[in-house]
């Protein structure tokens, strides 16, 4: 497993694809020539300070969001905290983060656009230059 930090869609996956094999090669040489055998991705879930989120949505329906691109480990830590709480096992003012309203980001679409463009340049150019 490798992680790329890219969007493999559209122009973005032989840009993203071929900057992990680069980063591959150069980690692990004596692999020689490899091909990935899958590709997967997601949308990176951003807040306005890069702090995670615990929502509450209603009674035992909590939610968190933020991972800001950090996602394995704080989901596993997270996902047993919220399991606890919704149990009853753990009080809300013992949770790791706060709870805090669900906000609407600003102009979300052109952010995401702006990120999959920047790193699609990194990726393009990083080797290159």
């Amino acid at each position: 497993m490798f992680g790329s930090v890219g969007a493999l869609e559209r122009a973005g996956a032989s840009v993203h694809r071929a900057w992990a094999l680069r980063s591959l090669r150069r980690l692990f040489p004596q692999l020689g020539d490899v091909e990935f055998e899958a590709g997967w991705f997601g949308i990176i879930g951003m807040t306005s300070d890069n702090l995670p989120r615990f929502h509450k949505l209603d009674r035992n329906v909590v939610t968190f969001s933020g991972y800001n691109g950090r996602g394995i480990a704080p989901g596993t830590v997270f996902g047993s905290a919220l399991a606890f709480y919704v149990l009853g096992q753990v009080a809300e003012k013992d949770l790791p983060l706060p709870v805090a309203p669900v906000e609407e980001r600003r102009f979300r679409a052109a952010r995401e656009a702006l990120y999959r463009a920047g790193a699609q340049l990194v990726h393009l150019t990083e080797a290159r230059i």
